[in-house]
């Protein structure tokens, strides 16, 4: 599978109902590469392997009392 690397240098504000020229690389994807880009992006933001990502601590969200 082909990723593309994410350029840093040069990127545009604005939503997602705005075309930029940025999404013009991904608009012929399918849904699951741009999945894998996703988890690529997630990976580089929150520095992890994008082979194992984190596991959820869901403790957090228990309602039960202890």
């Amino acid at each position: 599978m082909f990723i593309m690397k994410l350029d840093r240098t040069h990127s545009t504000s604005g939503n997602i109902f705005e075309n930029k020229n940025e999404i013009s690389n991904f608009k012929n994807l399918s849904m699951y590469e741009i999945g894998k880009i996703f988890l690529y992006l997630n990976s580089v933001s929150y520095n992890y392997n994008s082979s194992s990502p984190p596991k959820m601590d869901k403790t957090i969200f228990s309602s039960r009392k202890n």
